[in-house]
C-alpha cells in the first residue's frame, strides 16, 4: 500500500532530473516562503512537489518575479510569481541548472 506521499510523488520520480535520489532531497528539504505576493501558490506547490518542511514569513521581501511586466493583471502575477518562486526552489534543491 502506497502512503499519500508517494502517490502525490509518482509521476515526477519517474523524471530523470527528479528521480528517487532528487524526491529524497526534496523530502529533507527545510524551505522559507517570504511575502505575500503569490507566497500561497508557492506554498503549495511545494507542498504538492514534496518538500518535507515549509515555513511562510510574510513579513519578508519575496525573491524578485523577472517576468512581472508580461502580466497585465496583479491576480495572474500572483499566480505565475508563486509559481515561478516555486519552480526556482525545486531547481536548487536538486541541482538543476538552467538549459
Amino acid at each position: 500500500m502506497t502512503t499519500l506521499a508517494e502517490s502525490t510523488t509518482s509521476r515526477q520520480v519517474l523524471l530523470p532530473e527528479v528521480g528517487a535520489e532528487g524526491q529524497a532531497k526534496l523530502a529533507a528539504a527545510d524551505v522559507v516562503v517570504r511575502g505575500t505576493d503569490g507566497a500561497i501558490i508557492e506554498v503549495e506547490y511545494l507542498h504538492r512537489a514534496g518538500v518535507g518542511r515549509l515555513a511562510l514569513v510574510p513579513g519578508e521581501e519575496p525573491e524578485p518575479f523577472a517576468h512581472e511586466a508580461a502580466f497585465h493583471f496583479a491576480a495572474s502575477r500572483r499566480v505565475a510569481a508563486g509559481a515561478w518562486r516555486a519552480l526556482a526552489c525545486v531547481r536548487r534543491t536538486l541541482g538543476v541548472t538552467a538549459a
